[in-house]
């Protein structure tokens, strides 16, 4: 099965999940509509809306999976103070967490740690992390000319616990999917 095939397969399964945490049947079906017609970023919006409003738990792993759905259909800038403002459901084991923003401040990859070339003159933004393991999932941006972190990551990094000797694992930034699942092997 291809790496589109699977996302495609994940992002379906994702967006059924995510339907059934919906308080009602009306905002279910224009939900699962919005997907069905290409409105991914419309269908984002309503399912951040209605869990703030009736205040629907989520678990930190849904609300991981929601951000990067958020990430990969470019909407994450714009709904990331909603999924951070979402109900906690405390019920469950903490397998992932998004980082704190004030744990995601941008870092010059080699103070990571990080030699490879392609990332040079780029900045890596500590995004996911798994509370199992100690890997943490990053987004790699370039800089605008004003100063500002480029809108889209141009790679995204799985770096391994402090301290280990194994080289993160660079995704260019079409793979988002394969650099989450990367991070999710041991939850």
């Amino acid at each position: 099965m291809s790496g589109e095939s699977r996302y495609q397969a994940y992002e379906a399964d994702l967006w059924e999940r995510l339907a059934a945490l919906l308080p009602s049947v009306d905002d279910t079906e224009n939900f699962r509509d919005c997907r069905k017609t290409g409105r991914q970023e419309a269908g984002l919006w309503i399912l951040t809306r209605q869990l703030l409003e009736h205040e629907v738990p989520i678990n930190d792993r849904t609300r991981a999976e929601i951000e990067v759905l958020a990430e990969h259909w470019a909407e994450r800038l714009v709904r990331h103070d909603e999924i951070i403002a979402c109900a906690r459901d405390s019920d469950g084991e903490a397998s992932i967490r998004l980082l704190p923003d004030d744990s995601s401040t941008p870092i010059d990859p080699a103070q990571l740690g990080i030699t490879d070339s392609s990332l040079t003159g780029l900045l890596v933004v500590p995004w996911l992390e798994c509370l199992r393991c100690g890997q943490v999932l990053d987004r790699v941006h370039a800089l605008e000319p004003w100063g500002d972190l480029r809108y889209l990551a141009a790679y995204y990094t799985v770096r391994h616990r402090a301290g280990s000797d194994a080289a993160p694992e660079i995704f260019d930034g079409a793979d988002l999917h394969s650099a989450f699942e990367l991070l999710l092997t041991c939850s």
